[in-house]
């Protein structure tokens, strides 16, 4: 049950107590600030993100109330748990799903990824491109029309519910990176053999034939590794 502060000529000031009454729009927030390791800590910045108050009431604030505010506040040193990363969630008895069955489409990637390196802690967008609705096919129409209110959607559920789904997709994406930078390393080294049989001069026509030909099928191997 959230705290709350009765304070004169400011109202009332609610706090949470706990990771589970904050919803992904302030996590996120939480998230964004304390990641920013050359800010200063301010600590009106974090009451005005964790009590959901104007700058200017912040700064308006009796001290000893702030101070007795960001005593109730000392849970944020506490690492959440989010508990087991699962693909799917189910919200008001639909289930959203980040599809592991097919592989990512091309309109899915690119716009996760450009979300992701515009923002690494807009867990909600990534979850309104990725977490759909059985059937939901990703594209302009879903973009331009259903996006943004699924985004909202996500902001407003408890932080603690979303975070196993984001979990999930962090854990795949660390091995589609894994995988990734694995297809290069091999196609360097292929390339590397294809130049030097190129550049000897001692190897047999024979024996040069054939491994070129190897190469050939080492090629199809990787090409068969990149699109599983």
């Amino acid at each position: 049950m959230e705290n709350k502060e009765e304070i004169i000529d400011l109202g009332s000031w609610s706090v949470p107590s706990s990771w589970d009454e904050l919803n992904l729009k302030t996590f996120q927030e939480i998230e964004r600030y304390y990641s920013d390791k050359e800010k200063d800590f301010d600590v009106r910045e974090v009451l005005h993100i964790m009590c959901n108050k104007s700058k200017d009431e912040v700064n308006a604030l009796p001290l000893e109330f702030a101070e007795k505010i960001v005593d109730k506040l000392a849970w944020l040193q506490e690492a959440p748990e989010y508990g087991e990363p699962t693909n799917e969630l189910e919200i008001d008895g639909e289930k959203y799903i980040i599809n592991i069955q097919s592989k990512l489409k091309t309109g899915e990637h690119v716009a996760a990824e450009m979300m992701r390196k515009q923002d690494p802690h807009n867990y909600a967008a990534l979850l309104g491109i990725l977490c759909r609705k059985q059937g939901e096919i990703y594209d302009s129409k879903f973009e331009n029309e259903v996006l943004q209110g699924r985004i909202e959607m996500f902001e407003r559920l408890p932080m603690m519910k979303v975070m196993s789904v984001v979990s999930f997709f962090f854990q795949l994406y660390v091995v589609l990176q894994a995988h990734s930078q694995l297809y290069t390393k091999a196609e360097e080294a292929i390339n590397l053999i294809a130049k030097s049989i190129d550049n000897s001069h001692k190897i047999g026509v024979f024996k040069k034939q054939y491994m070129k030909w190897r190469i050939r099928t080492l090629r199809k191997s990787l090409k068969s590794i990149k699109f599983t």
